[in-house]
C-alpha cells in the first residue's frame, strides 16, 4: 500500500519535459563527422531546425558544425537542460558527475556497454541512477536511440532520418521501443503508410527513466492521440503503467502494444497452484485486456493497427462484409473472420436485390460478394457494388480483396472515390507485389488516404482489435477504492498467529476468508478423536476429514483427506490413520490437528487465486480447479482491484465457461455468487498486499443457480514467512 502511494506520487512528476523540450542541447562527445553517432544530432538538429542552443562537447575541437565547441559541459556559460552523452562507456560516469555538477536536467546517454554486457555495467548503472536521484537529473539510456520530437526539431538521437513533406497523417503517432534496432525499423515501416511521428523514444536499458514513466508523460499530453510500444517487459513502475493506460482509455486515447515474450520459461516452482501457474506474461496479457490495450502479436500487426486508427474511420462492431474479385480471395478472407472474432453478416434483403440489378448471373450477392472476371468488361462494376455494401445497415466494416496487378489505371480512381463517399471503414486487402503498375497503384491509394493491407490475417486482426477498443471507449470505468477496516485486522491477528511454518493451513486459510465475507465450508479443527467425533455429530454425516499442517501443502498427495466418512467409527479409525500417514510422510511435520468437514454437494470445481507480481502487484488468477487446474490450464488473469465487469469478463474468457452454464441436462450454475467472491479476493489482495505472497482457493465449488459457491480448500502463503 505505500508502495502504490509512492507510484501515485511519481505519476505527478512532470520532470520529463526537459527531455521533449529543451531550450538548451549539449552534444558531448561531438563529432565532425555527421554519419557517426555522435556526430548525427547536430546534422538533425540543424535539419530540422532546432530553435534552442546547441553546445557541442570535444576537448579536441574548437568548432564543430559551424558551432563553438566546449572542453567539458563545465565549460559552457548558459544552462544546459538536456546532454547527449556519445562518449565510451569508460568515460561515462566522469561525464555524467559533469552534468551534475552543471546542473543539468536530462541526461540521454547513447554508450552502450553497460547491464546488457556484464555484472560490473549492471552496478555502474546502479550508480548513474544514484547519481541522478541525488543530483535531481533524469537520465534516459544507456543504451538507447534517444528521442526525436517533431513539433519542435528536438532531434536527440543518432537515428538518422529525413524530413518529409509528403505524408498523409503528419505528427500521429507516438513510439516507445525498447528496441533500438527494431524501433527503427518499426519506424521506416510506419513511414510506408505515409504516417508520421510526432514523438519518438527509445528507452534502452532504463537505468533511470523507465518505459511507464515515458507512456505516462505522453499520455498526459493532449497533441498526443495514439501511442504504440514494443515492450520486452517492465522492470519496475508496474502500476504507473496501469494508470497511463487506464488515463488513455478514459481519454480515448488508443494505446497498442508488440509485447514479446510469451512463451517465457524457467518459472520458479511454488508453493501454490497459482505461483505455478501464473507467469509474468498471463498478467500483462491480462492488464491489456483489462484496460483496453490491443496486443499485437507481431510488427504487421501493429502496423495493419495503426494504418486503420490513422484513417480516422473507427469499426462500430464486428459485422464485416468481404468484397472480392476471386472467389478463392473470398473464402480465404471470410474463413480468418470468425478466428478474429468478426462475423460475415448476411447482407439484407435490399442490398443484395439492388446487387441483382447489375451482377452478372455467375457472381454473387451473399456475402462474401463476388464481382466475378465481370471486372474486366465492366470497371464501374466493383465501384457500384462497393457503394452498396457499405451503406448495407448491418455492416461495420469492409475488406475488399483486390489484385494492384490488374492493368487498369482508373480502378485505383474508383476506390479512393468509393472511400470518401462512406464513413465505415474499408480497407484493400491485397498482397506484396514487384510489379511497377502495382507499386504505383499501390502507393497511390496509401497517398490517397486509403488503408492497403498485404497481409490479411493481421488486417482482420486490427480490425477486430479496434472494433474492441472503440467499445472499451465507451464504457464507464469506475474502479473500487478500499478503506481497510475490521476485515484486514483481523486478516493480520490470524497471521500474527501463526508460528508454525511457511504457509497457512487451511483451516487458517479460511478464517481469512471469512474475514472478507467469502463462504467457506462448514468445519471444525480437532484434537482429538473424541473431538473429532463430536464435530461430526455436529457438522452431520457424511464428512470429509483432513490433517492440518503448514508444512504439508498438498493434503491429498499424501493421503491426508478422507471423504465420505459416514460413521462415528469411521471418524475414530481415519482420525488416527491421518496421523500415522502424516508422520510417515514427515516425521518433522508440523501438525495442527484434523479438521472435520462437512461433504459439499457436487458442483463446478473452481480455482481462484492471488499471485503478487513482482511488476504490478497482486494478480488475480480463476480457472477450473480440482484436479484439473494444472492439466488444462484453463485461466484468466487481471491485477486488482477488480470491478463486477473485469470478473464477469475473466469468467468469459474460461474455455471451460460452458460448464457453468450447464452441459448434458446439469442445471445453471451460480456465476454471480462465483464474480461476488472474485471481487471480494479482489479487496482481500489490495489490502494484504503487504502480506499476502500467493493465495488459492481450489476448489471453490459452484453450486447451481441461486444457491452460492463455497470454499472447500484453501491455501495462503505469507511474504514474511516464504
Amino acid at each position: 500500500m505505500q508502495n502504490s502511494h509512492r507510484v501515485a506520487l511519481k505519476a505527478d512528476l512532470n520532470d520529463l519535459e526537459t527531455f521533449f523540450y529543451p531550450r538548451s542541447i549539449a552534444v558531448i562527445g561531438a563529432s565532425q563527422n555527421p554519419i557517426k553517432p555522435n556526430g548525427i544530432p547536430l546534422y538533425l538538429l540543424s535539419m530540422f531546425s532546432y530553435k534552442g542552443d546547441v553546445y557541442p562537447v570535444n576537448p579536441k575541437y574548437d568548432r564543430v558544425g559551424g558551432l563553438k565547441c566546449y572542453p567539458t559541459v563545465t565549460d559552457i556559460e548558459g544552462p544546459v537542460d538536456l546532454a547527449i552523452i556519445g562518449v565510451a562507456a569508460a568515460q561515462v560516469m566522469k561525464v555524467l558527475k559533469n552534468c551534475a555538477t552543471k546542473k543539468v536536467g536530462s541526461v540521454i546517454i547513447f554508450t552502450s556497454g553497460f547491464a546488457e554486457v556484464s555484472a560490473e555495467g549492471r552496478d555502474e548503472q546502479v550508480e548513474m541512477r544514484k547519481l541522478a536521484q541525488e543530483n535531481g537529473m533524469r537520465i534516459l539510456g544507456p543504451n538507447c536511440l534517444g528521442i526525436l520530437n517533431y513539433y519542435n526539431g528536438c532531434m536527440a538521437s543518432f537515428f538518422y532520418n529525413q524530413e518529409r513533406s509528403d505524408l498523409v497523417h503528419p505528427e500521429l503517432l507516438s513510439f516507445i521501443t525498447q528496441s533500438g534496432g527494431l524501433g527503427g525499423i518499426i519506424y521506416q515501416m510506419i513511414l510506408q503508410l505515409s504516417i508520421g511521428f510526432n514523438y519518438f523514444v527509445s528507452t534502452g536499458n532504463e537505468a533511470d527513466v523507465s518505459f511507464a514513466e515515458v507512456l505516462n508523460y505522453l499520455v498526459n499530453r493532449d497533441e498526443v492521440s495514439i501511442v504504440a510500444g514494443y515492450l520486452e517487459g517492465l522492470q519496475g513502475d508496474g502500476r504507473l503503467f496501469i494508470e497511463a493506460c487506464k488515463k488513455a482509455l478514459e481519454r480515448k486515447k488508443l494505446i497498442t502494444m508488440l509485447k514479446v515474450g510469451r512463451t517465457a520459461s524457467g518459472a520458479a516452482a511454488a508453493a501454490s497452484h497459482t505461483g505455478a501457474l501464473v507467469g509474468s506474461d498471463q498478467v500483462y496479457e491480462g492488464i491489456f485486456k483489462q484496460f483496453g490495450v490491443p496486443r499485437a502479436d507481431d510488427v504487421e500487426q501493429l502496423n495493419a493497427l495503426v494504418a486503420l486508427y490513422a484513417t480516422g474511420k473507427l469499426p462500430a462492431g464486428k459485422k464485416m462484409a468481404v468484397i472480392t474479385i476471386s472467389g478463392g480471395g473470398g473464402v480465404v478472407v471470410a474463413d480468418k473472420c470468425p478466428q478474429y472474432g468478426l462475423e460475415v453478416v448476411k447482407l439484407n434483403s435490399g442490398t443484395q436485390d439492388s446487387l441483382r440489378e447489375f451482377f452478372p448471373s455467375f457472381g454473387s450477392v451473399a456475402n462474401p460478394v463476388d464481382l466475378t472476371s465481370q471486372l474486366f468488361v465492366d470497371p464501374t462494376l466493383f465501384q457500384r457494388a462497393l457503394r452498396l455494401v457499405m451503406q448495407d445497415p448491418g455492416i461495420d466494416v469492409g475488406g475488399f480483396f483486390y489484385n494492384l496487378e490488374m492493368p487498369d489505371p482508373e480502378a485505383v480512381n474508383k476506390i479512393i472515390e468509393v472511400y470518401n463517399e462512406v464513413d465505415k471503414p474499408l480497407i484493400i486487402f491485397t498482397w506484396p507485389t514487384g510489379q511497377d503498375y502495382a507499386l504505383e497503384a499501390k502507393n497511390k491509394l496509401v497517398q490517397a488516404g486509403v488503408p492497403v493491407i498485404e497481409h490479411i490475417p493481421s488486417g482482420l486482426w486490427a480490425i477486430s482489435a479496434l472494433a474492441d477498443w472503440v467499445g472499451a471507449t465507451t464504457k464507464t470505468r469506475s474502479y473500487p477504492l478500499y478503506q481497510p477496516g475490521v476485515e484486514r485486522k483481523k486478516a493480520l491477528q490470524i497471521l500474527s498467529a501463526n508460528k508454525m511454518g511457511n504457509a497457512l493451513s487451511e483451516w487458517r486459510s479460511k478464517q481469512i476468508l471469512k474475514a472478507y465475507g467469502i463462504p467457506v465450508t462448514r468445519e471444525i479443527l480437532t484434537g482429538s478423536a473424541n473431538d473429532a467425533v463430536a464435530a461430526a455429530d455436529q457438522i452431520g454425516y457424511p464428512v470429509a476429514m483432513k490433517i492440518m499442517s503448514p508444512t504439508l501443502l498438498h493434503k491429498s498427495d499424501i493421503g491426508g483427506v478422507v471423504l465420505n466418512v459416514a460413521d462415528a467409527t469411521a471418524v475414530e479409525k481415519n482420525y488416527h490413520n491421518l496421523f500415522m500417514r502424516a508422520a510417515e510422510m514427515s516425521p518433522a511435520a508440523v501438525i495442527e490437528g484434523v479438521l472435520v468437514q462437512e461433504m459439499l454437494k457436487p458442483g463446478v470445481e473452481m480455482i481462484i487465486g492471488i499471485k503478487q507480481d513482482p511488476v504490478f502487484g497482486p494478480a488475480i488468477v480463476l480457472g477450473l480447479g480440482g484436479i484439473y487446474v494444472e492439466v488444462l490450464k484453463d485461466v484468466s488473469t487481471r491485477v486488482a482491484p477488480l470491478r463486477e465487469e473485469d470478473a464477469r469478463a475473466m469468467l468469459d474468457e474460461l474455455k471451460g465457461r460452458a460448464l457453468l452454464g450447464g452441459v448434458r441436462g446439469s442445471l445453471p450454475r451460480d456465476t454471480d455468487a462465483l464474480v461476488e467472491i472474485l471481487v471480494r479476493v479482489s479487496r482481500l489482495a489490495i489490502e494484504l498486499e503487504d502480506q499476502i505472497q500467493e493465495m488459492d482457493i481450489n476448489p471453490l465449488i459452484v453450486q447451481t443457480r441461486g444457491e452460492g459457491a463455497v470454499a472447500a480448500d484453501a491455501l495462503f502463503v505469507p511474504i514474511a514467512q516464504r
